[in-house]
Formats: structure tokens, C-alpha cells, sequence
């Protein structure tokens, strides 16, 4: 594994917040949940940050920004929507509230079924500043009829450009079946963006407990 730098987000009270989550059912195809918060910390490869740095150069910061940002962890929200019966946990609609930099989603806990879904991405923006997501895959990709799935370990991309798939009214159309969920999404979603001189920087963690193998560290 590429050696990682560690990022600590969030020096806040030492209260945990009980583990059992807080839903709220906000109408009848619904349900909101507090995601538990523990103190966290996000980890960002090496080759990662200093992409981000490049990218924060690349939108303009200067070198005083760059010298003297401090990193103010976000909040992201996560949707899960599904338009078939029996695919999302208790058959409803999920949106899950990320706050103080984001944390680990587990789909075994909203995806017991089998079919289509969608999951969109809501991180909170300050303004209108130049906004960026970066994924490290965690997907270590096989061969299914004679096609490559999955992004392969450790590797990293800048989706920014098609954030809109990932941000826009419904989100990205994903499917159990073949695991192509895991496939394509398994791994860490960074989302950052500079403002003044504040890193405003959140990420979510994609993962399946059911199936070991998508995580790299297994594989």
C-alpha cells in the first residue's frame, strides 16, 4: 500500500454519539438518519494530497493560501433511491447525514435486496468556489465475459468533471447484480474545495461487509 498521510479532521468534544443511528422519517418514501459520529480521521495517499494542492494551485490559490490554509472538515450527505420494491432496507428511500468531514458507509445496511438504485452525493458547498472529488479505488477489478470491472487497487481518479453523475437530481444508476455496485463505487470519494484560506475537505468511504474481496486489503 502507498504510504499514507494522515489528515485529522475533526478536534471536537469526545462525546460519541450513541452508536445506535438517529432516524427521522421525513414522509412516506423516506427515512433520515444522523450517522453515529466518532472522532475521525481521513486518510489521503500521498500521491492524493499532493494532487489536491496541485489542483488548488491549478484554481488559482497563491502562495500565501497555500502556506496558510487550515482544513475545516464538511458534512456530505449520501441518497439511496430505488424505484423497485425490496431493494433498499425496509423498502424505503434513504438519506444519510455525514457531518464533521464525512465517515464509512456500509451498504449490507441499506442494500439487502437485489435490483437497481441510485446514490447521490450532497456535500456541503460554502459558495460558489471551484468544487472537486477525487476517488481512490478499492475495487481490485476481475474479468467478467471478457471485460475489465472494477477501477483496481489504490489507483486514483479525478471525477470532478463528471461530478454531475454523482451530484445531479437522482444520482448515479447503480445494480446488484454482478456486484457491479461494488465494482464501481468501492473505495474512498474525496470532496474538497478552497475558500479563502480554509480547506473545506469531507469524504465518504464505499463498502459492502458482505463481500471481504472488494476491500484491497483482502484481495
Amino acid at each position: 500500500m502507498k504510504k499514507l498521510l494522515l489528515l485529522f479532521l475533526g478536534m471536537f468534544a469526545s462525546l460519541m454519539i450513541s452508536a445506535q443511528e438517529e432516524a427521522e422519517e421525513t414522509d412516506s418514501n423516506w427515512v433520515e438518519t444522523k450517522m453515529p459520529f466518532t472522532y475521525q480521521n481521513i486518510q489521503v495517499p500521498r500521491e492524493m494530497w499532493n494532487l489536491i494542492k496541485d489542483t488548488m494551485r491549478a484554481d488559482g490559490a497563491t502562495e500565501k493560501q497555500m502556506e496558510n490554509f487550515s482544513i475545516n472538515p464538511t458534512s456530505v450527505s449520501v441518497e439511496l433511491s430505488s424505484l423497485e420494491q425490496k431493494v433498499l432496507k425496509d423498502n424505503k428511500n434513504h438519506k444519510l447525514l455525514f457531518t464533521d468531514g464525512g465517515g464509512d458507509l456500509d451498504l449490507f445496511d441499506y442494500v439487502p435486496g437485489r435490483g437497481q438504485f441510485y446514490l447521490r452525493f450532497s456535500p456541503h458547498l460554502v459558495n460558489g468556489n471551484d468544487f472537486h472529488i477525487f476517488y481512490l479505488s478499492e475495487s481490485p477489478g476481475k474479468k467478467i465475459e471478457g471485460s475489465q470491472w472494477g477501477n483496481g487497487c489504490g489507483n486514483m481518479y479525478d471525477i470532478s468533471k463528471s461530478s454531475d453523475k454523482f451530484l445531479g437530481l437522482e444520482g448515479i444508476l447503480l445494480t446488484t447484480s454482478k456486484r457491479h455496485y461494488l465494482h464501481l463505487m468501492a473505495g474512498v470519494f474525496v470532496f474538497f474545495q478552497l475558500v479563502d484560506e480554509r480547506l473545506y475537505l469531507g469524504y465518504i468511504r464505499i463498502k459492502d461487509s458482505r463481500y471481504p474481496n472488494f476491500n484491497c486489503k483482502n484481495s
